[in-house]
């Protein structure tokens, strides 16, 4: 076939593009752009079936597309779609482009049902050019999954994992699969745009899948802030309708370029926004050390910090030495509800390994505020406030233990 190729997208009428006839529906490609921060442009795009009624002319759902004839088995549907979308990305490739191609593994059951190496032969597409994205949740024969992830391997496609932090995800696929590209589910972003702790989450997925050795790509956003949120918490690769929804012609790259370049352009102001406010927050827990000066004895400052505990937010303290050893006794707000208390003493616990201990020994006078984590104390969620404390020569580590209130991302209030 006579590959296009062509820059200019309006050159090329919709007629020339391929389309797959079922017995009620014309089944047609559309391809949503895929972009990266640092490329600042679009880096490929993903090919997605689409229909319309052949009797009323109008689109019908997605769901309605994927129904398999009854005279074709999956992998033969399977096939013809994945021509299609051959076909019409060898007219529409732009240079240095990926094609990103959802494989189907429902009705797989040897690699010939595949037939992806005859399409890249007769369309002339190189398997370098093609990402071959799997759908995690539909993995049932391992051996057979490692044996065609093999042979993609050897055409030079490239492997994505898909859906990645929805309902069935399991981290060993990344092990086992070693992909090139892991895509997170659109749930994961959703569920970050609730609070600052489960933003921490979706940073931390982003983490885990590149020390797997994988670029993270993010789908799913569709406005400015998500994408933003995108580019802090580390993600490679972007997709949502904020930059281009799916079209037969990749004739809407340039705006999404734009949006690229904006949100770059605007992240500076929404990492000084974010810093402004953790200083404020971090002010207000300054205030827990503010009588903290000229104290003569260990016992003195016990009674300073048991002062605090009337505050409503003030869960617990603890002092540790300069081991990160507890020497304080046991200093908890009564609970009304009831709790299994996992550690059961105080003196001598061993906190030499947290954080909080550690970036408080090392910067004596400065306040440290840790992420918030799940207590062994009480099973409840927590911040622990540190710093620093001389007392006649001594050194000693003032920890306390504050209610954490996941607080929500539309709003800029802070609190304890």
């Amino acid at each position: 076939m006579e590959n296009i190729n062509r820059l200019n997208m309006e050159q090329i009428d919709l007629s020339e593009l391929s389309t797959l006839n079922t017995h009620e529906l014309e089944l047609f490609s559309v391809f949503q752009p895929i972009y990266s921060f640092s490329n600042q442009a679009c880096i490929g795009a993903e090919a997605l079936v689409r229909g319309r009624s052949l009797k009323s002319g109008f689109q019908v759902p997605v769901y309605t597309c994927l129904q398999v004839p009854e005279d074709q088995t999956q992998a033969e549907f399977s096939h013809q779609l994945n021509r299609i979308h051959f076909e019409n990305w060898a007219k529409l490739r732009r240079p240095d482009n990926w094609l990103f191609l959802n494989l189907d593994f429902e009705g797989v059951t040897s690699l010939e049902d595949l037939c992806i190496a005859d399409l890249l032969a007769e369309l002339n597409v190189e398997g370098h050019e093609v990402v071959i994205e799997v759908v995690e949740s539909e993995i049932k024969d391992e051996a057979l999954f490692e044996t065609i992830i093999s042979t993609l391997r050897g055409l030079g496609c490239l492997i994505a994992l898909d859906d990645f932090g929805a309902g069935h995800s399991n981290v060993d696929r990344i092990w086992k699969a070693q992909p090139d590209i892991v895509k997170l589910d659109r749930g994961v972003l959703l569920e970050a745009t609730k609070s600052l702790r489960t933003q921490s989450v979706l940073r931390n997925l982003t983490n885990l899948i590149k020390q797997a050795g994988s670029i993270c790509l993010l789908e799913g956003i569709e406005n400015k802030e998500q994408a933003l949120l995108a580019m802090d918490v580390g993600v490679d690769l972007v997709q949502g309708f904020y930059f281009a929804r799916p079209r037969q012609l990749l004739d809407r790259i340039k705006q999404g370029e734009a949006c690229i370049k904006e949100v770059t352009e605007q992240y500076p102001a929404y990492i000084e926004e974010k810093s402004f406010l953790k200083q404020i927050q971090r002010r207000g827990y300054e205030t827990l050390f503010e009588n903290f000066v000229d104290l003569n004895s260990f016992v003195e400052l016990e009674l300073c910090m048991e002062k605090l505990l009337t505050l409503s937010f003030v869960k617990r303290f603890f002092i540790l030495d300069k081991e990160g050893y507890q020497v304080s006794d046991e200093h908890n707000v009564p609970s009304m509800v009831k709790q299994v208390s996992v550690l059961k003493k105080g003196k001598g616990l061993c906190w030499k390994n947290r954080r909080y201990f550690i970036k408080a020994a090392n910067k004596p006078g400065n306040l440290y505020v840790s992420e918030p984590y799940r207590s062994l104390i009480d099973m409840q969620l927590c911040l622990t406030v540190s710093r620093m404390v001389d007392i006649d020569g001594e050194q000693f580590v003032a920890c306390f233990d504050v209610s954490y209130v996941d607080k929500s991302t539309e709003s800029i209030q802070i609190s304890v």
